[in-house]
């Protein structure tokens, strides 16, 4: 079934949010788009957006300034990952579940399953590749092999480490002798794996 056609205006804001996703991997704001097509109201940009959403050709993701996403068939090659707050690749800080956007990303770097992107802070994952600022793509699940690089939450504190597991002790390994490993035990508090890291992005 074919969408409704597109006034001019519509087709160009179109083309513009999906060649942001596509070229600069995260949508534009409100204030973007009114700023790139000289639209003064930020209620004329959302009347536009509405209907571009009416008509089926994106969704927008409640509360969120880059929450905008292409509908499925006009971006069949891409999935839109959801950038989940930040992750300290150092000492552990709390974890804040907050998603900041959505950026899209080639299927063929992705696994089956859900996939979220976390921003790395701190050196402790140097000697691996992860350095601070880079955003690294993980995949949601709760177990995980020896060595593989996981992302762990202890007692509400989120951080990316090598997962070394021994009898009932749970090694979390940085990748830099400057940092001393996590030791997990039973008395270290709510404890569990959010997922493996199973890509990295970083801007030059």
């Amino acid at each position: 079934m074919s969408k409704p056609k597109l006034t001019g205006r519509q087709k160009q804001i179109f083309n513009y949010i999906s060649d942001q996703i596509r070229n600069a991997g995260s949508p534009p704001t409100i204030r973007e788009i009114g700023s790139q097509f000289k639209i003064s109201s930020t209620n004329g940009v959302r009347s536009i957006l509405e209907a571009l959403i009416t008509k089926g050709y994106i969704r927008k993701r409640p509360g969120l300034s880059r929450g905008l996403e292409l509908v499925e068939d006009q971006i069949s090659a891409y999935r839109t990952v959801p950038l989940v707050g930040a992750v300290p690749a150092g000492l552990p800080l709390l974890a804040e579940e907050n998603s900041e956007g959505f950026y899209a990303v080639d299927e063929s770097f992705l696994p089956v399953g859900d996939v979220f992107m976390l921003r790395v802070t701190g050196e402790s994952m140097i000697e691996v590749g992860i350095h601070d600022g880079d955003f690294v793509l993980v995949k949601k699940q709760e177990v995980a092999n020896p060595g593989d690089i996981i992302v762990a939450v202890i007692g509400g504190e989120a951080t990316v480490k090598k997962y070394h597991p021994e009898g009932e002790v749970i090694y979390l390994i940085p990748a830099n002798p400057a940092f001393a490993p996590i030791e997990v035990t039973a008395d270290s508090g709510d404890f569990y794996l959010a997922g493996k890291v199973v890509g990295l992005m970083r801007r030059m």
